[in-house]
């Protein structure tokens, strides 16, 4: 069976989660972290949600530059973002750490939606 890589057209995707499919809207969103060999896929007012399942199948999904992975362990919602530092981004009182080789691609972006 061939697996669905296509980004979500309709504003949301399901996700498997104690078993049952849990319904993830893209609008509430925040970050996406790694545990092991889990997401923890925090959304805003809700309690976050553990699946089984890859960074880079979730990477695959999510629509850029929306989402952009900042880290090994985190990928965020850019429109999240409260503040950002030299190397770490806030959303939601989180700091979330900047890895070195997401750097360039992140301040890239950011860079362009910089008014000074």
């Amino acid at each position: 069976m061939e697996e669905n890589t296509q980004q979500p057209q309709e504003g949301f995707f399901f996700v498997k989660s104690e078993h049952r499919l849990v319904k993830i809207e893209l609008s509430k969103l925040l970050y996406v972290e790694c545990v092991k060999d889990y997401l923890k896929l925090h959304l805003q007012d809700q309690r976050p949600v553990m699946t089984l399942m890859t960074m880079k199948t979730i990477a695959e999904r999510l629509p850029e530059p929306q989402f952009m992975r900042i880290h090994r362990t985190y990928i965020v919602q850019t429109g999240k973002i409260d503040y950002v530092n030299k190397g770490s981004v806030s959303i939601a009182g989180n700091n979330l750490p900047i890895s070195a080789g997401c750097r360039n691609d992140f301040f890239a972006y950011i860079d362009k939606l910089t008014l000074l």
